[in-house]
């Protein structure tokens, strides 16, 4: 919970965005990009991770990837150019993140497996808390220094948060290894079409928790909102995240999985048709809560979705699954802030990204993506 509450941070990149246009005297699309690309390498992170987690002890792993994640941070805090921005945020901070999400994810189901779903779900929910305090401090530091000195502030926790996690995993002995690492051989068969099916759903589940999170601020500041209910925004947002992990956490180990993956789309897609058509500022910081609360709930069900259904092959299926977070990631973002440049604010958008969630809806009540449904 430590890592990925760190590492967390990375979802607070909408407070970023101004300060970025301004300093770098770029479009708002081309900034978006900084956060999609990070998804991008976020998502190969995970993709190929199940083939390195058991190469190392679980300390060295972490403390490995928080150190490698802070020097990307340092490198982007110098940028006088988008490229460096990209190499540093978006490649070397993008691709950690998912190496330490992705194992933390993976070791608590293991180490854990009586109570998976509260573990992992725990997990996704310090990633959203991460999001909410980064928020509220990268906003401090900027306004009271600069973006460098809010990029070096979070290479700085993660340092600090990569060496005390390294060294509670070296008391505590976990290890990824256990039960067994079957999971781990790249060669054993899988089923290719819940593979997909769970692809789709998930991919189309996610882009409106994606698109609002990347531009939370920038929505907020579409309505009128001042720079201080702007980050707030960001913080609400996360706040809806963090519980939704939490909760839904509980939920999966007690409710039919298939119930959740209906229920949680439909709530972010009503949540984000209502702040389209509203013009208030307050009203929509309120309603982005809900669709980070059904966006945390969502990644923390997914996981235990699917290592229920996929078994010792979970970990290989996640990491094929989640492309589909990559997948939106890339592109939620991106197009709203198209969307932005085009029509001056984010309504288009958020009806493209409502219409998306209510297909995930749609598909997870016709495909069976739980066992012996």
């Amino acid at each position: 919970m430590l890592v990925t509450f760190v590492l967390g941070s990375v979802h607070a990149f909408s407070v970023f965005i101004v300060p970025l246009e301004n300093l770098l005297l770029l479009p708002r699309s081309e900034i978006s990009l900084i956060y999609s690309f990070a998804l991008v390498a976020l998502t190969l992170a995970v993709l190929l991770g199940y083939r390195i987690y058991a190469l190392l002890p679980s300390w060295w792993l972490v403390l490995l990837t928080c150190l490698l994640a802070a020097c990307g941070l340092l490198l982007a805090s110098t940028a006088t150019s988008w490229w460096m921005l990209f190499a540093g945020y978006s490649l070397a901070f993008g691709f950690c993140n998912g190496v330490g999400y992705g194992y933390s994810l993976q070791l608590v189901g293991r180490v854990l497996p009586q109570i998976r779903g509260f573990a992992m779900g725990a997990v996704t929910a310090a990633y959203a808390l991460g999001s909410i305090v980064f928020a509220r401090i990268f906003a401090w530091r900027i306004a009271v220094e600069s973006v460098t000195s809010a990029l070096t502030t979070i290479a700085a926790c993660l340092v600090i948060g990569g060496f005390v996690a390294a060294l509670v995993l070296r008391l505590t002995r976990a290890s990824y290894a256990i039960p067994s690492d079957a999971g781990n051989d790249p060669g054993g068969s899988i089923d290719r079409v819940k593979v997909v099916q769970f692809w789709f759903v998930y991919m189309a589940s996610v882009f409106a928790g994606l698109m609002a999170i990347g531009h939370a601020a920038g929505i907020a500041l579409s309505k009128n909102a001042d720079a201080s209910l702007a980050t707030l925004a960001a913080v609400t947002i996360g706040i809806g995240s963090a519980f939704g992990g939490f909760l839904a956490g509980w939920l999966v180990d007690r409710w039919p999985v298939t119930r959740l993956l209906i229920a949680l789309p439909l709530l972010a897609s009503g949540a984000l048709l209502v702040i389209s058509i509203l013009p208030g500022a307050v009203a929509s910081v309120l309603l982005l809560s809900l669709v980070g609360f059904s966006y945390g709930s969502i990644i923390a069900v997914y996981p235990v979705a699917i290592a229920s259904f996929f078994g010792d092959k979970g970990p290989q299926a996640y990491g094929q699954v989640f492309t589909a977070w990559g997948f939106a990631g890339l592109l939620a973002p991106w197009i709203a802030g198209l969307m932005y440049d085009w029509r001056g604010g984010y309504g288009l958008a958020m009806v493209i990204a409502a219409s998306i969630a209510l297909l995930s809806a749609l598909g997870a009540a016709i495909f069976r993506l739980e066992p012996g449904a």
